[in-house]
Order: C-alpha cells, then structure tokens, then sequence
C-alpha cells in the first residue's frame, strides 16, 4: 500500500478517535459548564450579603458544594482521559485551584472554563450529536443541573420567608439545607416545619420536583429493560449505525477540506516556482 494512503488512514483514525472522544465527553463538559456558571452566582450573591447572616452562610453552604462537584468531575476527567498527565499540567490546575473550598473568589477561574465549553460546543451540530450518542447521560446531566439548582433556590426561599416570620423552626442556613434534602427526597424526617406561606410554597416545590424527578429515573431505568422486553435490540442497533454514519460523513467532510487545502497550497507553490523561473533568464541578461 503506497505511504501516502497509509498516511491518510491513520489521520482518518487520529480524527475519528479524537472526535470521538470529545463527543462523549461533551454532555460531562456541558453539565460542569453549567455547575460552573451556578458557582459564580452563587459566590457573587454570597459577597454581596452582611457577612454574619445566615443567608450567607447558606450559600457558603452551596459553594461548598459546587467545590465537592468539581473534584468529582477532576477524578472523572483523569478516569476518561487519554493523556492524564497533559489533563493535569493544562485544564487539570485551573480545575484543581477553582475547586478548593472555602476561597470563593477562586471560583471566577471557572469563568475561563465556561469559555472552553462555547468554543468546543460552538456549533449545534457538535450538541446534537453529542446528546444523540449519549442520550442516557445528557439526561441524568441535565436533571441533576435541575435538581441543584432548584434545591438550592428553594432552600434559600424557605431561609428568607422564614426569617420574617415569628415562632419559627427553621433559623439557620443549616436548618435550610437539611429541611431542603428531606423535603426533595421526599422522606419528610427532619423535624422543621415551615410556618409562613412563602416557605410552605417553597417546600411544596421541592416535593414536587423530588416526585418529578424519582419518577423520570424510574421510567429511565425500565426504559432499557422494555426495549428489550420488546425487541428493542434491532432498534439500539440502527441507533448505533445511525450514529457511525454520521461520523464517517464528518471525517470524509474533514478529509476533502483537507485535501482541497493541500491542493491549493501545491498550486500555489508551483505558480510562484514558475514565476522564479522566468525570471532567472532576464537577471542573467
């Protein structure tokens, strides 16, 4: 086989494996992006309150959380990197620094990751594909950004209404949290009670969101199990093939452009060695 068609096959095999790579990784980099912009927020409401409220507190709370997220995507990404160590020494210091709890003007490092996730998901086409490959994933991404970010609204709602009402249980920005994770699981053990309306829809809320969203991983969960309970292996299949076609037409787009590039360059060069040529001759004279 002649060394260049060697050449451009393995190119085609670099391409297709970095594609693919990015595409699985990008559900997980669009829900860090999104947990990232959720940190900024909540640091820049969190400097913005009196420094000893318990308002302030709460979302010292939530910073601390989003930092316990961050280190749960460091290890994800050192698990699915191909080049952990080129992952460390470049994107891998900026997570490690953004993630430190307990310093939230470290958190605006996040900003340059946000800035990452446009660039790489830049066109809808990248998103599409990505969520069609991976839609299981990009569901549990997205309801989990959903249930932090309503958690965390709605906690806050219960800790402002409460605060402004008399004979209250919920007090601090512990008391919210806590009250928060029995309400949206839907356990109801916590011992709090809201007393005044704008906590109680606050709370209603919450047990709504924990039913929407057990229930949505239930059917989740048995969605598989019925597929093939109903010969939904033929189906998962054609996906698969789907999905194989459309990255091929990527790469062969990719390779043309390629191609029609080095053509241009060699036309290029040819012209300009030409011209040089005929003019050797008229600087002899």
């Amino acid at each position: 086989m002649p060394g260049f068609i060697c050449s451009d096959l393995e190119n085609k095999d670099v391409f297709a494996r970095k594609h693919r790579q990015k595409t699985k990784m990008l559900p997980f980099e669009i829900l860090m992006g999104g947990v990232s912009i959720y940190s900024v927020v909540v640091v820049i409401i969190q400097l913005s309150l009196p420094e000893k409220s318990e308002m302030r507190a709460l979302f010292s709370y939530f910073d601390t959380l989003a930092c316990v997220i961050f280190w749960v995507g460091i290890v994800f990404h050192l698990f699915r990197e191909e080049h952990r160590w080129r992952y460390l020494f470049s994107w891998g210091i900026l997570d490690l620094v953004s993630a430190i709890p307990g310093m939230p003007l470290l958190r605006f490092f996040r900003i340059l990751r946000i800035l990452r996730l446009i660039k790489i998901a830049h066109r809808p086409s990248d998103l599409t594909d990505a969520i069609q490959r991976a839609p299981s994933a990009s569901l549990i991404y997205l309801m989990g950004l959903l249930l932090i970010t309503i958690y965390s609204a709605a906690c806050a709602g219960v800790l402002y209404f409460e605060g402004q009402g008399d004979k209250v249980e919920i007090k601090t920005g512990a008391d919210a949290m806590w009250f928060g994770l029995v309400t949206i699981s839907t356990v109801g053990y916590g011992g709090f009670v809201p007393v005044t309306t704008g906590a109680r829809i606050c709370a209603a809320f919450l047990m709504l969101t924990g039913i929407s969203v057990f229930a949505s991983l239930a059917g989740f969960l048995l969605e598989p199990l019925r597929r093939l309970a109903q010969g939904g292996t033929r189906k998962l299949s054609t996906e698969d093939l789907a999905g194989q076609i459309t990255e091929l037409q990527m790469m062969l787009q990719k390779h043309l452009e390629d191609k029609a590039k080095d053509m241009e360059q060699e036309m290029q060069d040819e012209s300009s060695a030409e011209l040089d040529k005929q003019e050797e001759p008229d600087s002899t004279e």
